[in-house]
C-alpha cells in the first residue's frame, strides 16, 4: 500500500506536468517511451520478447509512429488521412508476422503471432490516438484537443477509483472471477455510474475557466460509455495477464505493475474517444 501512494505522490504532478506541457515535444516523447515499454511488456508476457524477427520489427512499429504522428499532423492538418497511413502500415506489420508464422516450420504457433499483431497494434493504436485527440481543434470552444486529452484520464482513473471504492463497501457479487478475481458487479455498476459525474465536472471546471461550454447532454452520455470501455480495457489485459500467469505487466509504476497494468483503459478509451468526437462533430454537437 505504502508502494502504491508513494507511486501516486510521484506520479499525479508528473502527469500534470505532461498534460500542461502537452502542446510541445513532452507530449510524443511520453507517448514513444510508454508506448514502446508496453509493447515490450506485451511481447515478454507473451514469450517473444527474446525473439529479434518478432520483438525488434514490433518495437520499431510502436517506436516509429509514436515519433512520426505529431509531425504529420502538424504538416497535414488531417487526422483522418494520418490513421490511414497508420492503417496501411499496421496492416504490412500483421502480415509480416502472419508471414514469419508460415515460414517457421511450425516453431511460431500462429495462434500465438496472431495474437502479438493483435495486441501490438491494439497498444499502438491507443497511444497515438491520444496524440490525435490532443491535435483537435473547434471552432467554438478553445483548447479543445486539452479538454478531450484530460477527458481521457478523468474517464480512465475515475471510474476506476468509484469502482474500487464501490466494490470493498457494497462488493457482494464477482463481475468476472476467472478474469478478474476482485471485481464485483456492484464495483463495476459504481464505475460506470460516475463516468458521466466526472465527465460533466470537467465541463464545468473547463467552463469556468473560461474556455466555452461544452454540451453536457453529450458529456453524460460519452462518460457512461467511456466508462463501460474502461472496465473491459482493463479486464482485457487481466484476461492476458491470467491466460499467461503472470501478476504484473511490469515494475515501472511499484505497487502498481508497468505500463500495461496502468494504462490498460486509457489505450482502450484514447481511441473511442476520438469515434465520439468524429460523431459529436458529424451530428452537429460539441463536447
Amino acid at each position: 500500500m505504502k508502494s502504491r501512494i508513494l507511486t501516486s505522490i510521484i506520479g499525479i504532478p508528473v502527469l500534470v506536468a505532461v498534460i500542461f506541457f502537452s502542446h510541445t515535444l513532452v507530449l510524443p516523447v511520453a507517448v514513444a517511451f510508454f508506448c514502446v515499454l508496453g509493447i515490450w511488456e506485451m511481447l515478454d508476457c507473451l514469450g517473444f520478447s527474446k525473439v529479434p524477427s518478432v520483438a525488434v520489427p514490433s518495437l520499431i512499429y510502436a517506436a516509429l509512429f509514436s515519433v512520426i504522428t505529431k509531425p504529420m499532423l502538424d504538416f497535414t492538418g488531417n487526422l483522418m488521412a494520418v490513421f490511414a497511413v497508420f492503417g496501411a502500415v499496421s496492416f504490412a506489420y500483421t502480415f509480416y508476422l502472419l508471414c514469419t508464422a508460415v515460414v517457421s516450420k511450425g516453431k511460431k504457433e500462429v495462434g500465438a503471432i496472431a495474437l502479438v499483431a493483435v495486441t501490438t497494434s491494439y497498444i499502438v493504436t491507443g497511444f497515438i490516438s491520444l496524440l490525435g485527440l490532443r491535435s483537435l481543434t473547434h471552432e467554438i470552444l478553445e483548447s479543445y484537443g486539452m479538454f478531450i486529452f484530460v477527458l481521457v484520464f478523468v474517464g480512465a482513473w475515475g471510474p476506476d477509483i468509484a469502482a474500487y471504492f464501490g466494490g470493498r463497501f457494497f462488493g457482494k457479487h464477482k463481475l468476472i472471477p476467472d478474469v478478474s478475481p476482485k471485481k464485483t458487479v456492484e464495483g463495476a455498476i459504481s464505475g460506470i455510474a460516475f463516468g458521466p459525474v466526472s465527465f460533466i465536472i470537467t465541463g464545468l471546471v473547463y467552463s469556468r475557466l473560461g474556455y466555452g461550454s461544452p454540451n453536457y447532454l453529450v458529456l453524460a452520455v460519452a462518460g457512461v460509455m467511456v466508462a463501460v470501455v474502461s472496465i473491459f480495457g482493463d479486464l482485457i489485459a487481466s484476461l492476458i495477464k491470467r491466460k499467461y500467469g503472470i501478476k504484473d505487466y511490469g515494475k515501472l509504476f511499484p505497487g502498481h505493475g508497468g505500463v500495461m497494468d496502468r494504462f490498460d483503459s486509457i489505450i482502450a478509451i484514447a481511441p473511442f474517444m476520438l469515434i465520439i468526437c468524429a460523431v459529436s462533430e458529424l451530428a452537429g454537437l460539441f463536447i
